[in-house]
């Protein structure tokens, strides 16, 4: 993958295409109960889709907020910055907002059990005022969506490593280094869950050194490797040894290598990116780089370039993407369902976020500012397209329709009795209600003369 940031090149297909891919695997892997998730590239090793995204939004956003800081300066270039951080803590909130209505939804309607839910949710629904202060100061952040609050605290260190950067090269990436250790050291860790004092699953302390190096290797900071057998070589045997650290078909079947798997843990570990595991993710970027580096033209047809567009939308695909795979683990919660039962709920899914982030880049064209000079974006007058035109716009029209609170007039004799003002007895004692409207009729009758 080449810097961009020195030119206004045309997007970087290499880079949103394994974007687009990152965002599929991470679908199926979110998805609890999923027998796909142990065919993913994730089991090939400690490092999985999640470092590869994290990477490569480093690396895009050494493009986009590069020329920025180049172009505006330091000021309007963390300006820009932090509009992208709003953006991304309202995306954030947004996301929660959509999942525990989600939940709601689907439990209401019998699809799973009250008892499955997403991990700490039930922190939200039995402490709502006190969970609404922690999710917006972050201090409340649920598992499987605290990617985005990781990713929008790297965002606001961007600025200071620019800065450093243009002292010298070595400052910025010597701070991305000594936070990575001083968190390591020190364990600095945020609050995910104020009840059990959890911590956030990605910590952002050790989570920017991933970052800061798809930044530093975007950004000419550091150069990319060029192909070297000797180092391929390499790579290829430490890919083949850490292979059966995250894979049970290998550690189930060798003893010796599990317990050794056990006892160097904290260099596997996903929330504190290990060094193992980030090392195992570099080995893994330089084979599949040096893979791809005459073959970029696969890029440009079929599938791939549908891809492509998941990576061009890669937050709001992300937020779809994450609220699809929380439904289909509650659809195949308790199903026992096996690689084919399980199918079509993760062809499903991907066709749905396929057809999302086409529709997205369709929306970024602005066909409806584009009609004159491009005749491809407006509608042919023929039949067909004149019913499709017609019955969308009824169907805009009836929907507000839909949500009118309709009160029913109909009133029995019953609950007019029982509806009645109290009666005022001589001692100015009330008389209930619901013991008139249980009167015998010759009693009715009497209080109606006393009236």
């Amino acid at each position: 993958m080449k810097s961009d940031i020195r030119s206004a090149s045309p997007r970087n297909l290499q880079l949103d295409f394994f974007r687009g891919l990152a965002l599929m695997v991470i679908f199926i892997n979110h998805m609890p109960s999923n027998p796909w998730f142990a065919y993913t590239p994730s089991r090939l090793g400690p490092s999985d889709a999640a470092e590869t995204f994290v990477f490569l939004s480093g690396f895009a956003a050494a493009i986009a907020f590069g020329r920025s800081f180049k172009q505006a300066g330091i000021g309007l270039g963390s300006v820009r910055v932090l509009f992208r951080c709003g953006q991304i803590y309202v995306a954030h909130l947004a996301l929660f907002i959509l999942m525990a209505t989600l939940f709601i939804a689907m439990t209401s309607q019998g699809f799973v059990s009250a008892q499955w839910q997403l991990d700490n949710l039930s922190y939200f629904f039995d402490h709502t005022q006190d969970a609404l202060i922690e999710l917006v100061s972050l201090k409340y952040v649920p598992n499987f969506i605290d990617i985005l609050p990781m990713y929008l605290l790297i965002m606001l260190w961007l600025p200071m490593v620019w800065a450093l950067s243009r002292i010298h090269v070595f400052l910025a990436l010597a701070f991305s280094i000594t936070l990575y250790i001083a968190a390591g050291y020190f364990g600095w860790e945020l609050t995910a869950d104020p009840l059990t004092g959890r911590p956030w699953y990605f910590n952002p302390f050790c989570w920017q050194l991933v970052f800061f190096t798809g930044f530093a290797f975007s950004s000419g900071w550091l150069p990319i490797p060029q192909f070297h057998r000797g180092l391929m070589w390499a790579c290829i045997f430490y890919v083949v040894f850490c292979y059966p650290l995250e894979n049970a078909f290998g550690y189930q079947r060798l003893p010796w290598f599990a317990t050794w798997r056990d006892d160097w843990a904290p260099l596997l570990d996903k929330s504190h990116v290990g060094l193992m595991r980030f090392i195992h993710f570099l080995a893994m970027t330089y084979l599949v780089t040096n893979f791809m580096r005459s073959r970029q033209h696969w890029l440009q047809f079929g599938l791939a370039h549908k891809v492509i567009s998941m990576g061009q939308q890669s937050l709001p695909i992300f937020m779809f993407g994450t609220c699809l795979s929380f439904a289909g683990g509650m659809l195949l919660d308790g199903r026992q369902a096996d690689l084919f039962d399980s199918a079509w709920v993760n062809i499903a899914g991907l066709g749905l976020m396929l057809i999302m982030a086409q529709l997205l880049n369709w929306l970024d064209q602005k066909p409806w500012k584009n009609v004159n000079t491009n005749p491809n974006l407006s509608f042919t007058y023929n039949w067909s397209n004149q019913a499709m035109l017609a019955f969308s716009l009824l169907f805009i029209t009836i929907t507000p329709l839909l949500f009118i609170n309709k009160q029913s007039t109909e009133i029995s004799i019953t609950d007019t009795t029982t509806a009645e003002l109290t009666i005022s007895q001589p001692n100015d004692t009330l008389i209930n209600t619901e013991e008139v409207a249980f009167q015998s009729p010759e009693t009715n009758l009497e209080l109606a003369d006393t009236l």
